[in-house]
């Protein structure tokens, strides 16, 4: 086996003083290696290279004359023996994967540990070979020396950052010594590598530029795959932005209710005409032939007839558009709460303020309750009484609570009296759908949209 690789018993050794990966305790000289017998690290975190990010090394490298620090490499040989052992212990579903990439190479060539780009950049600026050395001691740590390097040089995106925060912790490092070796906080990296349990799709997006605090959105508050994916699709086919697209996903809206089809009735049965002098079918009496046809009261009928009667009549009526506005309101406000509290306070601030000066009912602080316990997360105190609820939240201390149990209340106040019929709707009920709008794009129904005097 080649030289300063021990096999697959090889460990980190974790110490009580961190060595730096850049360390280099086999102090080899530099020799210059034909680019062509330089091959990329398989563990390398970078799976996107830009080409502007090259030609600007490649720039720097025609005016220095060259590369200004030496690349790290490992002979092949002990590299593949190395880790294919490693893998088959610990991840043998990633040896083929190895394989793929450096199983047909020449037994004489080398991974390029460190410095993968400035090769690319030297060939592209004319060079034939670079300057290396050739450090075998640094082939258990592979899968962690590509971070320091591509988030120096060309910043790694925000998923390659996180593969290769992984990968470190796949060979047994704690978050701790990651940080310390990369320079990058603990937290930085936790939240980097929550990332990977996006679905293949969004991890996608947000190599193309999704921002990181939209995924981040997406993953505190949806649990499943089928959900991400799901709040993903209407992001991007809606264009609104995650934490609505997430809302959405766990309340998604009530279907408008659809007209009740009228079902004709069945024909009553009625008294026949008949001939003075001929009975009436079945030995019923002879009835005058001048006499009206008529339906059988309510009392002739029997109760099941009564009871089809009375099915007739209820499918035959319309449904009522200000019940089908208040149950789609309604739904929009449980999405509301699902967000909670506006980053706008003077947007909040119209719903409270109207609110308070009311000085809610017990119907309204009911529904309030009812909203906020039946959310899908329920928000605030487990109490199922609302006076004791709301004493509960008052007591914690909490502002951001509070505050999200407020705005409930001043939806629930809002929606009481867009719902009361006996009045016309003014500037409070346009500021209430204009709330719902702008929060979750809710869109009046034609309805609602007369009752503002079609604004």
């Amino acid at each position: 086996m080649a030289a300063g690789a021990s096999g697959p018993t090889m460990t980190f050794g974790r110490k009580k003083k961190t060595r730096s990966i850049w360390d280099d305790p086999d102090a080899v000289e530099v020799i210059e290696i034909p680019l062509e017998q330089l091959h990329p690290n398989p563990f390398n975190p970078r799976l996107v290279y830009r080409d502007e990010d090259i030609d600007d090394l490649t720039e720097s490298i025609k005016a220095e004359g060259g590369v200004l620090q030496d690349l790290s490499v490992a002979e092949v040989e002990g590299f593949l023996e190395y880790w294919r052992a490693r893998l088959a212990e610990t991840q043998p579903e990633k040896l083929d994967e190895l394989e793929d990439k450096l199983g047909s190479v020449p037994a004489g060539d080398y991974v390029t540990l460190i410095g993968h780009n400035r090769a690319i950049s030297l060939a592209r600026a004319g060079h034939d070979t670079a300057p290396c050395k050739v450090t075998n001691s640094k082939i258990p740590r592979a899968r962690l020396l590509g971070l320091p390097e591509n988030m120096r040089r060309i910043p790694l995106n925000p998923i390659e950052e996180a593969l290769g925060f992984q990968g470190a912790l796949d060979d047994g490092m704690l978050q701790a010594e990651v940080a310390a070796q990369t320079g990058c906080k603990q937290p930085h990296i936790s939240r980097r590598i929550k990332l990977l349990k996006l679905p293949t799709e969004v991890q996608k997006a947000v190599m193309d530029g999704l921002a990181v605090s939209e995924a981040e959105i997406l993953l505190d508050r949806l649990t499943t795959r089928e959900q991400l994916l799901q709040a993903w699709l209407v992001m991007k086919e809606e264009g609104i932005k995650a934490a609505f697209a997430a809302a959405r996903v766990l309340s998604p809206p009530a279907p408008t209710p659809s007209k009740a089809k009228t079902k004709p009735a069945p024909p009553v049965p009625q008294q026949q005409k008949h001939s003075p002098d001929k009975p009436g079918p079945e030995g019923a009496p002879a009835t005058g032939a001048n006499r009206e046809e008529t339906k059988p009261s309510s009392s002739e009928l029997g109760a099941s007839d009564q009871q089809t009667e009375r099915t007739n009549l209820e499918e035959q009526k319309e449904p009522d558009p200000s019940a089908e506005a208040a149950q789609l309101r309604v739904q929009a406000c449980r999405t509301v709460l699902e967000l909670g509290v506006p980053s706008n306070p003077r947007e909040t601030l119209r719903l409270l303020a109207p609110a308070l000066l009311a000085a809610p009912s017990m119907t309204a602080r009911e529904t309030a309750h009812e909203w906020l316990r039946s959310s899908a997360k329920p928000i605030g105190p487990d109490a199922a009484k609302p006076d004791k609820y709301f004493a509960e939240v008052s007591a914690s201390g909490d502002a951001k609570l509070t505050a999200h149990v407020a705005l409930a209340v001043a939806l629930a106040v809002a929606e009481q009296r867009a719902s009361a019929a006996s009045r016309p709707w003014d500037a409070q009920d346009r500021d209430y759908l204009a709330h719902l709008k702008s929060a979750v794009n809710y869109q009046p129904t034609e309805w609602e949209q007369d009752r503002l005097g079609g604004k």
